[in-house]
C-alpha cells in the first residue's frame, strides 16, 4: 500500500492514470457486490463481479517500476527518501509469480542497476538515431528548457560516463540517461542547492569515454561536454588530471556541464578546503577564490567572473571591516592572481570616498 500510495503522490499523470483505473473498478466491484447483497439482486451481483475481473485485467497491463526519487525534505530536516513509480506497459500478461520475478530482474539489468559481474559499465548510445532519441524525448516528456550534460560518474545510481538530459519541473529535478536503454531519474529539488568540487581526479584520457570516440548523433550532441584534462602536477605522473563538480547525492559531472547545471538549477558554489575552511580569510575573498575555481574551468565566461569579482568587491567596500583587513583583502587577491592592481587601486579609491562621505 506504500508503494501504491508513493506512486499516487510523486508518480507522473500515466502512473495516476493506470492505478486509479485499478482502484476504480475495484472499488466499484465491492460497491456493486454489496448492494447486490443488500437488495438480492444477481444480475447486480454479476456486474459487480465483471468490474471486478476489469480491475484484475488492468492490472496486469501494466508493471510498477522504482523511479529513484528522494522526496522533500520534512519539517525537521530529514531526508524522507522513497521509492515512488512509474508505469512500464506489459507486452503480455504475466501469469506466473516467477514470470513477474524475471521481468523485473531483466529490467533491473536494464537500468543498469543489475550486471553480470556486478561492475559499473560505462554507457553506451550508438544505438540511438534521430528517431529514436525523439520518441524518447517524447515518452519522457523532457521540457523545452532541458539541457544536455555529461554524467562522469555516480556510485549510487551506477552510472559511468553516461550522457544525459537534465530539467526541472516544480519541486522536481529530471535526468534521462541514455544508456543502453534510457533510464529517468527523479530527484527533490530540496536536495540540489548546492554544488560541490572533486578537484584533481587522477584519469588516462586514452582509456575513458572510449564510447565517444566513434562518431554518431550522441557523440555529435554531447562532445563538448566531456571533461578537460590536464597536467598532474606530482613529478614524473604520467596520469592527466580532471576536475568534477557534483550534485546530490554523488551525481559527478563534468566541468564543461557544470555551466548549464548552475544556471538551470540556480546553485550555490563554494568548495570546500583548506582556504574556505579558514577562519582567518574573510567571506569577500572566499567569493572571489571561488568565481576563480569556476572561471578557470571554464564554468563561468570572463564577463561572469568580473561580474562576480566587481560585486564582492563593491559589497566589501560598504562592509564594516577593520581598514587593515581590507587592504590586506585586496592584496592577497591581487597576489593571488585573481585581480589585477587596477582593481586594487580603484576599490581603494572607492572604500576612501565611502568612508569620507559615512564618517560614523
Amino acid at each position: 500500500m506504500k508503494r501504491i500510495w508513493n506512486a499516487l503522490r510523486y508518480g507522473d499523470a500515466e502512473t495516476r492514470k493506470c492505478i486509479g483505473s485499478v482502484i476504480l473498478f475495484s472499488a466499484a466491484a465491492i460497491g456493486i457486490i454489496a448492494i447486490a447483497g443488500l437488495l438480492g439482486h444477481f444480475y447486480l451481483f454479476v456486474l459487480g463481479m465483471l468490474a471486478g475481473i476489469a480491475a484484475i485485467i488492468v492490472s496486469q497491463t501494466f508493471t510498477l517500476v522504482d523511479d529513484d526519487f528522494v522526496a522533500e525534505i520534512n519539517r525537521d530536516g530529514e531526508k524522507d527518501t522513497v521509492k515512488t513509480v512509474t508505469v512500464q506497459k506489459n507486452r503480455v500478461i504475466y501469469g506466473s509469480g516467477n514470470a513477474k520475478k524475471q521481468e523485473k530482474k531483466e529490467q533491473k539489468k536494464r537500468d543498469g542497476f543489475d550486471t553480470d559481474d556486478g561492475k559499473i559499465h560505462a554507457a553506451q548510445f550508438e544505438h540511438y538515431n534521430a528517431v529514436v532519441l525523439k520518441k524518447i524525448k517524447k515518452k519522457y516528456r523532457l521540457k523545452r528548457d532541458h539541457r544536455p550534460i555529461i554524467i562522469d560518474y555516480s556510485k549510487s545510481y551506477r552510472i559511468k560516463e553516461c550522457p544525459a538530459f537534465i530539467w526541472r519541473i516544480h519541486n522536481k529535478v529530471y535526468l534521462l540517461l541514455l544508456e543502453k536503454e534510457p533510464r529517468r531519474l527523479s530527484i527533490s529539488r530540496d536536495l540540489i542547492r548546492n554544488m560541490g568540487y572533486m578537484p584533481g581526479i587522477k584519469s588516462d584520457p586514452a582509456k575513458e569515454y572510449e564510447a565517444f570516440k566513434k562518431e554518431n548523433l550522441v557523440t555529435g550532441v554531447f562532445k563538448e561536454y566531456l571533461p578537460d584534462y590536464y597536467d598532474s602536477k606530482v613529478k614524473n605522473d604520467t596520469l592527466k588530471c580532471k576536475n568534477l563538480y557534483t550534485i546530490y547525492p554523488d551525481i559527478c559531472i563534468s566541468n564543461r556541464s557544470a555551466a548549464d547545471v548552475m544556471d538551470l538549477l540556480y546553485l550555490n558554489f563554494m568548495p570546500q578546503d583548506k582556504i574556505t575552511k579558514s577562519e582567518k580569510i574573510n567571506g569577500f575573498f572566499k567569493r572571489i577564490y571561488a568565481a576563480n575555481i569556476l572561471y578557470r574551468d571554464r564554468v563561468y565566461s570572463i564577463t561572469e567572473y568580473k561580474e562576480a569579482v566587481e560585486k564582492a568587491l563593491g559589497e566589501m567596500c560598504y562592509a564594516e571591516i577593520p581598514e587593515r583587513e581590507f587592504v590586506i583583502t585586496l592584496e592577497n587577491l591581487m597576489k593571488g592572481k585573481f585581480i589585477s592592481q587596477e582593481y586594487v587601486d580603484h576599490y581603494k579609491d572607492m572604500r576612501n570616498r565611502i568612508v569620507s562621505n559615512n564618517p560614523h
